[in-house]
Order: C-alpha cells, then structure tokens, then sequence
C-alpha cells in the first residue's frame, strides 16, 4: 500500500531561534534523575516480558503484574521512591512554566503528515494525537533542545515516527504533556516524557528516554525502555529476525550512532526468563554513520524462540534492544490412540520418558485434564477419559524442553 504524506514545514528566522534558545530551561531532575519509568501517586503494573535499563519505581508502593527484567534498581515506596515525587513535580512545573520556557511555534492538535521542527518550545493547547512522522533537527547543534507542550492527553499511533537530525540527541528532546501519555503497540518513542496523569506503553513499544509521571497508572507490556542518562550510547535503528537456510535463523541490525562501544551479544530464549548467549558481534566503536550487521543462529529450538540484543560499553555497562520472535515447527513426537475412543486413550511416543505433562481441554479452550509427570518412571502413557463428555478434545503434550504436541480427540 502506497502512503502519501502531507507536509508541514515548520521554519523560523535565525534571530527567532537565538530567541528561543536563550529562553528555554531544561529541568534538572535530582532524585529522579536515574529513573527510566516512575509515578508519584500510581500502580505500576507489567504485562509479558519488558526490560528497562534505568532505574524504577513509584511514590506508593503498588505493585502488580509481572517482574520487569531490569538494569538498575526498582525504588517502589521507599525513601528515593518518596522523595522523587517532589523533583517529578519540580520538573513538571519547570517545563510548564509559559515564563520559563514560552510557547514559541504552535503545533496542531493532529499531526498526521511529515513535520519538521526546529529547536525551540512548540505548544499545542488541547489534547493531541501524533501518527506521522516527527522530525527534529538540531541545526548541526548538539546542544539544541526540544520541548513540545501537550496542553492535554498525547496518544502515539501507528505508523507514527521520530527521527533526529542535525546532531539532536534522545536526551535534548523533552515532551510535557497535561494529561495521559498513550504509546500504541510496536512505536519507537524518543524523548523524556513528563506528564500528569497515566503512563501507558502498548505491546512491544520502545521508549529511548524516560516517562515520569506526577500522578497516574504506569501499564507496561512487553516493552524495552532506556533512560538514555544511564543507558548504552549506541542508538539501534532496527533490529529484525527471519528464517534462513537449513532451519537457521538471520538477525539483522542497523545503528545510527555508537560511542565507545564495545560488542553485541545475541541472547535466545524459549521463555523470556531464562537467557543464553548465542554469539557475538564486534562493533565498530565509534561511528555517527548507518552501519549495519547480522549473525546467523544455525541451531535454534523447535517451537518459540525468542531474541535480543545485548549491546555491551567498553566499560562493560550495557542495555537490551527490544525482543524478536520466531517459531520452528516440528512433525509430532507423539501419537494418539485410539482415535476416535470411547473411554480410553493412549499417548504413543518414543519419548515418553520427556514428557513433563499432558493437558485435556475443550474446543473452547477450557483445561479438563492436567496430567503432571514428576519424573520418567512415573510416566504415564494411557489416561481413562470416560467421565468426558461425548465430544472434541484438544491434547497438548508437553515435553521437559519445553517443546509442544497438539492434537485432536474424538470422544464418544
């Protein structure tokens, strides 16, 4: 599908910028500083498997969902957690102030084309969705800032884009929104978001910044986010998986910027808890260029594999990218028998001895039966299913490497 873009070109005289740029007041953050993902007075909950490289917390102590995979310290009603709050709400209020950093451009509460802004304060007034792409231009300045004034709810959606140019850094870009801050599924966000109100990252979004909140919810699921303060210096354009000769599996990866950089390690799971290295990359080191690499995995796992990368400083700090997932099906290990039955069946397996448990549910998806075997001389190969009501079965075999059978079952 062929996309076309509107433009909005956003340009302003030189003496404008000088203007701008003498006016604006970055926010310093104190205790906060650290902090990658926080809220004063909100639960932070986590769905799936995100990875944050930064520091955590809250001002409450609420907790829910899943652990985070973390690089740094988790501070969840604590005494840092507590005092945060107060630098939050300082930092907040410094970015907000029309005298301390004045709107300069205006923005439109839609930004759907192609924009262009320059360095300087840029305000929309009322609550605003981005699905286009945001480009920031430092003008060659590496110390040019941004900060873009939401004067109510941002929501982030497909295919929206930020790209910096002009030497920006992830760090001199600054987004004060006054209301929720909504990232959709799969978005690559850039920026420190400060904001008033819920935090909420969608299915495999990415933040490279931080996004700390005065009062709301923080929802995470399955995300990468890195507080580019604490983070590796490497900006990872993309990173992208596919199946390649003889059961193999390609990883590919472009960077835009790497400083003082030492390796890429390529770690697999089948899990998302439990992580083994793969291989290695060198990488260039220093470079403000696309460079580009790939590894081939030759012996990935039947079933789910999951991939990231493992971007490693000379001085051994480190961050993840976000996950990549790729699935190798196999011919079943097992079989059914009989099929149909009536009140007996029988799982038919070379490696009964590796079968850790075996699942009964309905078409709906409802489990029936859950089978556990504690070890091989308890393996069980014949299940009485005549208590069953007459009908289809799905059987899910389970092996101890974790790898999966499905089958169907007539009952009747």
């Amino acid at each position: 599908m062929k996309t076309s873009f509107f433009f909005n070109i956003l340009t302003v005289s030189l003496s404008a910028l000088c203007h701008l740029s003498m006016a604006q007041t970055v926010p310093t953050f104190g205790g906060a500083e650290t902090f990658a993902l926080y809220t004063s007075a909100g639960e932070f909950a986590n769905t799936g498997t995100t990875l944050v490289t930064g520091d955590i917390g809250n001002g409450t102590g609420a907790v829910t969902g899943n652990a985070v995979t973390l690089v740094g310290q988790s501070h969840f009603g604590d005494t840092q957690g507590v005092a945060a709050a107060a630098d939050v709400a300082t930092a907040y209020s410094v970015l907000t102030s029309g005298t301390l950093n004045p709107c300069g451009f205006p923005l439109a509460a839609t930004l759907d084309g192609v924009t262009v802004l320059a360095p300087g304060v840029h305000c929309s007034t009322e609550a605003t969705s981005f699905s286009g792409s945001l480009i920031l231009n430092g003008n060659n300045d590496p110390d040019a800032v941004f900060i873009i004034k939401i004067g109510g709810a941002l929501s982030v959606d497909a295919p929206a884009n930020i790209v910096l140019t002009g030497g920006t850094l992830p760090k001199n870009v600054y987004w004060v929104v006054n209301g929720a801050f909504n990232l959709a599924a799969d978005i690559d966000f850039i920026g420190t978001v400060v904001n008033e109100g819920a935090i909420s990252l969608g299915a495999g979004a990415t933040l490279s910044g931080r996004a700390l909140s005065t009062a709301g919810k923080i929802s995470l699921n399955g995300n990468v986010v890195s507080n580019v303060e604490v983070s590796l210096p490497v900006t990872l354009l993309s990173f992208d998986i596919k199946k390649g000769e003889q059961s193999s599996v390609t990883l590919n990866w472009a960077t835009t910027a790497e400083t003082n950089s030492d390796r890429f390690e390529i770690q697999r799971s089948q899990n998302g808890k439990q992580w083994i290295g793969v291989g290695s990359v060198i990488s260039n080191g220093e470079s403000t260029k696309l460079l580009s690499y790939s590894f081939s995995d030759i012996a990935p796992k039947t079933g789910n594999n999951l991939y990231r990368l493992k971007m490693i400083d000379k001085d051994g700090t480190f961050a993840f990218s976000r996950i990549r997932s790729i699935n190798f099906q196999s011919a079943n290990r097992t079989a059914l028998y009989p099929n149909p039955t009536i009140d007996r069946l029988s799982v038919l397996s070379k490696d009964l001895d590796k079968i850790a448990r075996v699942q009964f549910m309905d078409v709906s998806g409802k489990l029936i039966m859950d089978q556990k075997n504690n070890d091989s001389s308890n393996a069980v190969s014949e299940y009485n299913i005549n208590h069953f009501p007459a009908g289809l079965y799905i059987v899910k075999v389970i092996f101890a490497d974790g790898s999966v059978d499905r089958a169907k079952v007539l009952k009747k």
